[in-house]
């Protein structure tokens, strides 16, 4: 039980992790601590098969940083059968998976390698992975340095420590039956760079180019779905919201408190009513509450732009959003639960555009 305890605190926050632990009928205790503490020295094989399959969800499906590219039908079962071809080799990272490897043990960085083919009713994917280093900065107190630690203080207003950790990652190219679409998912673990997260991105693609039958170009821009979830009602609760206005001042609000929906928060409301003009939102992030199972989960999307708008001058075709983040989920339900909610407002989207290019349509507008 302890190996397992091990791989989920590396890969799962404590809200998440103390629902699966009971979905396998294991009581958790207060934390982690006393939890990995109280089971120990237990061994639980039924309970450990449990943990393992939620663990295995949870690599392909928890908090992923996802890019969407559109292909035909026939290449989506090409890329398939490619990817149902595939064997992982007999490398450190495979041998132990679903589990992760223990970090101190990890001493080589490199690029992602296959460890998985994971096949479920809404697609299949090739699992990789790889470790990373990133670095955290931490605020040091005076008092921790010094028994006397004036002349510190009258040197410096604050003295950050760097730290730094070894962070396995898994990242998936991922097939659904259900749209002609592949979907690339990399983990964005606090403490990472988007650079670092794109730069993954850019080498899962390649892989995905390699297997001889796709061709990944750009992927879907998800810009257009900040104005058309934003302005849907009942359609989640937006938590934290970055937008532009006519007076060209910037704003970001945040309300994070359980079931509580900006779009609906009196100060936003009363700040709209006094623009006069609607706002432009460039960054949203939006969580929906989810019954599954007898349980209330609450995954969350994240479309984030920049506030220079959907393009920079003299590239009017540049993607806007590349990337949604998703967060909070436990396993394949709630997150395809969010990928549903992009592929709903992509058609949508999609839908009106075709629209407002219909000829006749046109006309109908001018004609009213």
């Amino acid at each position: 039980m302890k190996t397992v305890l091990d791989s989920m605190r590396e890969r799962m926050s404590w809200n998440v992790a103390r629902v699966i632990l009971r979905w396998a009928g294991v009581e958790p205790a207060h934390g982690w601590d006393k939890t990995q503490a109280k089971y120990a020295d237990t061994q639980n094989p039924d309970a450990e098969a449990k943990l393992l399959d939620y663990l295995a969800d949870h690599n392909v499906c928890g908090e992923k940083f996802t890019k969407i590219y559109q292909i035909t039908s026939e290449t989506r079962d090409a890329l398939q059968t490619a990817i149902l071809s595939l064997s992982p080799g007999d490398n450190d990272f495979a041998l132990c998976y679903p589990l992760s490897r223990d970090p101190e043990k990890i001493t080589q960085l490199g690029d992602p390698e296959l460890v998985a083919i994971q096949k479920t009713d809404d697609g299949l994917g090739a699992v990789f992975a790889n470790a990373v280093r990133l670095t955290k900065r931490e605020t040091i107190e005076f008092d921790d340095l010094s028994d006397d630690s004036t002349a510190l203080q009258q040197q410096y207003d604050e003295i950050v420590g760097l730290k730094f950790r070894t962070v396995q990652l898994f990242s998936v190219i991922w097939v659904p039956h259900d749209h002609a679409s592949v979907e690339i998912r990399t983990d964005l673990p606090t403490g990472m760079s988007m650079d670092l997260a794109h730069a993954l991105q850019s080498t899962l693609r390649q892989k995905a180019n390699s297997l001889g039958v796709v061709t990944l170009d750009g992927p879907v821009d998800l810009y257009p779905l900040l104005e058309a979830i934003y302005q849907a009602d009942g359609e989640g609760d937006v938590v934290e919201l970055g937008f532009l206005t006519t007076t060209a001042s910037v704003k970001n609000e945040k309300m994070r408190r359980s079931k509580l929906d900006l779009r609906e928060e009196p100060y936003h409301l009363h700040g709209k009513e006094g623009l006069g003009t609607p706002i432009e939102p460039f960054k949203m992030f939006v969580r929906w509450n989810v019954e599954i199972d007898g349980v209330w989960l609450a995954p969350e999307i994240g479309l984030v732009g920049t506030a220079r708008g959907r393009s920079s001058l003299g590239q009017p075709n540049a993607v806007g959003i590349s990337g949604a983040i998703v967060k909070n989920c436990y396993g394949r339900p709630d997150f395809e639960h969010v990928i549903g909610k992009i592929h709903e407002y992509l058609d949508k989207c999609q839908n009106s555009d075709a629209s407002r290019t219909d000829p006749n349509q046109e006309l109908a507008d001018v004609l009213e």
